[in-house]
């Protein structure tokens, strides 16, 4: 039976005994006080097999909806049996039914594609990825990345592009890299979070920001997440000058050799798409000649609870524009 977990030191023993191969860090503990800063209620619940982080989330007329990202997670890489998952997101649907949520919002493993009452929604988090092995020698990771890629690594260095980490004063630097994620938005045509989020999201422990830079100008960034021997490449930006110099092929191998230094074992590039009505082509060819391996899980679901709140929803949804 899955109880609230209010201590630290228990979930985090819990959650390192629980992992899966991506996004992991979004049922960290430290993930969960982030979500606070932002205004928003955590409830971590766990019992001997399952661990489940749920974040409270606002909808209009005062309604309100639990999401539990990447989650919840098993023992064993998630492979518990079929019959076990579906009894823990009943007992998570009981509990959004007595907090008076609309519904419940998971995102299982590959080992766990629900059926039943869970409805396949837009997905929240990257359902693909591609991840790098950098147990690896950087010679080695080299050689396994698409020979394009490798190329635009060594004009980058021909071009003398240098990459940083965190350099002080970061809050001075970040009007630029805010700028960056600003340009990139609006070139490749995807919403941003506010300002404040990412202010405080590079607060955050295991949270690093890295940058690209030539001739004095920073041309890429990155906001990269280290947790549970995985570097998770979370943010990133990109200017529309000087393009010829490939900074954001440095970045990434400068991310990947500090992620080897520190001791991680992969590094996730956080989404890739084979949908052709996505708009990832572009970004999934790019992520995918580092060389990394794609891993997929079922998506994202939702649980109604409330019913006749959920259709309202679902319909003012689909009248958006």
């Amino acid at each position: 039976m899955l109880r609230e977990i209010t201590d630290k030191t228990e979930w985090d023993k819990l959650h390192q005994a629980r992992t899966i191969p991506s996004g992991h860090f979004l049922q960290s503990w430290g993930w969960g006080e982030f979500q606070i800063t932002l205004g928003r209620k955590v409830f971590r619940f766990a019992d001997e097999n399952s661990l489940a982080q749920i974040v409270e989330l606002p909808l209009p007329m005062g309604k309100k909806y639990w999401f539990c990202p990447k989650g919840p997670i098993f023992n064993g890489k998630n492979q518990e049996p079929r019959t076990n998952f579906q009894g823990v997101i009943e007992e998570l649907k009981n509990k959004a039914k007595e907090a008076g949520v609309v519904f419940l919002r998971i995102e299982p493993s590959d080992k766990h594609d629900p059926a039943g009452s869970c409805l396949s929604v837009r997905s929240i988090n990257p359902s693909g990825t591609s991840i790098v092995d950098l147990s690896k020698t950087e010679d080695e990771i080299l050689a396994a990345m698409h020979q394009k890629t490798r190329y635009n690594v060594r004009v980058a260095e021909k071009h003398n592009v240098t990459t940083t980490n965190n350099q002080e004063p970061i809050s001075k630097k970040f009007d630029d890299i805010f700028h960056l994620f600003e340009e990139t938005a609006k070139r490749d045509g995807f919403r941003l979070h506010p300002r404040g989020y990412y202010e405080k999201q590079i607060k955050m422990p295991g949270i690093e920001v890295y940058g690209a830079e030539c001739e004095g100008k920073l041309l890429a960034s990155a906001i990269v997440m280290f947790e549970n021997g995985i570097a998770t490449y979370l943010h990133g930006a990109s200017s529309n000058e000087m393009r010829n110099v490939m900074a954001p092929y440095a970045l990434h191998w400068a991310i990947m050799k500090r992620a080897k230094e520190r001791g991680m074992k992969h590094y996730d590039l956080w989404g890739i798409s084979d949908d052709p009505k996505s708009g990832w082509a572009g970004i999934t060819r790019f992520k995918r000649g580092f060389g990394g391996g794609d891993v997929f899980a079922p998506g994202t679901f939702d649980l109604p609870v409330r019913r006749f709140w959920y259709s309202v929803y679902t319909l003012a949804r689909r009248m958006r524009p």
